[in-house]
């Protein structure tokens, strides 16, 4: 249900989402992320929330949770299509 989503950074406050079959959901922040590894002060599969979206020089996405700087693949967002 969560697998093959595609991310896409938008602007610091929207996030795309791409499901495989092209249809598109817009995440606004704060937008609730579940944490998929144990990270910093996060523990495994809590939730939280993220602040803003951003990207790095390398166009990674990132997560500011918390005022820190977190990479996208330390988390998975539920939803449905």
């Amino acid at each position: 249900m969560y697998d093959n989503l595609t991310y896409k950074y938008y602007n610091s406050n929207t996030l795309l989402l791409i499901n495989s079959k092209g249809l598109v959901k817009e995440l606004h922040t704060p937008f609730r992320v579940i944490c998929s590894n144990d990270i910093s002060n996060i523990p495994r599969n809590t939730y939280v929330y993220v602040e803003e979206v951003l990207t790095n020089s390398k166009q990674e996405l990132l997560y500011l949770i918390n005022g820190i700087v977190y990479s996208y693949k330390n988390f998975y967002i539920r939803i449905k299509f």
